[in-house]
């Protein structure tokens, strides 16, 4: 009897083990934070994911899908949760919860024109259209900066509306920009936005608040961690030194 009450209890422990599944919506069209290579889904949000999921218990399962359209599967429940480079705006925060923010760096955003153009630096495009994709954390740069944001499905189409002179810029994270200027013609970069605190945070339903403060809890944990600092080497290697320098202050 022992013997089958044992193998009872295993059975629903390795259930139990194997519910614990996360599904993930993401867009990979933001490198270096989600992108494909090799048709496999790598990037800084993905493997940080990964080590949360890990650091939990969750085994995460990643859907990718348009920017446009992850809060709307968030909320209709085809998906837990979103990591796509996502800043916690205040009008977000009214539809979902979400985590702190998971980056601990600052970030370079370049600010790219038409090679035509003759604008030389970012208060040239004050008051012209600037394109960003929906919903991205550059949107409040853009009118941060005093131009007028033109809202697209994702930066490539934008960038080829800039190649085509259908906008006056383009404002994007600094690593993606990189990418573009050396694979896209007719683009040149004219100036850098700083963001001294980036806000992007994993999204959760509304109703899941008490995931996001268990994300948020796993992040505060692994912020510090020899894992983490990797992530920030492999993608931004850039700010690593900047990064180690300062948890070496701390």
């Amino acid at each position: 009897m022992k013997k089958i009450i044992t193998m009872l209890m295993l059975i629903l422990s390795t259930l139990s083990f194997a519910a614990k599944k996360l599904y993930v919506g993401t867009n990979t069209e933001f490198k270096p934070y989600e992108y494909l290579e090799n048709n496999k889904m790598v990037g800084f949000d993905i493997e940080l994911m990964e080590l949360l999921g890990k650091e939990l218990g969750y085994e995460i399962k990643w859907q990718d899908m348009s920017f446009d359209g992850l809060l709307p599967a968030l909320q209709l429940k085809k998906i837990d949760a979103v990591i796509a480079g996502m800043s916690a705006t205040p009008e977000r925060k009214k539809a979902v919860s979400f985590s702190i923010p998971y980056i601990f760096f600052d970030g370079d955003h370049y600010v790219i024109v038409n090679s035509k153009s003759s604008f030389k630096k970012k208060e040239d495009l004050k008051g012209k259209n600037v394109g960003v994709q929906l919903g991205s954390l550059q949107e409040q740069l853009v009118k941060d900066n005093g131009s007028v944001p033109k809202f697209y499905s994702s930066f490539t189409a934008a960038i080829l509306d800039l190649q085509n002179q259908k906008i006056d810029g383009v404002v994007v994270a600094g690593v993606s920009g990189e990418e573009y200027l050396k694979t896209m013609k007719g683009i040149k970069k004219i100036d850098v936005i700083k963001d001294d605190l980036p806000r992007a945070s994993i999204a959760f339903r509304k109703e899941d608040s008490k995931l996001a403060k268990e994300f948020s809890d796993a992040i505060l944990k692994i912020k510090n961690t020899p894992e983490y600092a990797k992530l920030v080497k492999k993608y931004f290697p850039d700010k690593y030194d900047s990064f180690i320098a300062n948890i070496n202050k701390k």
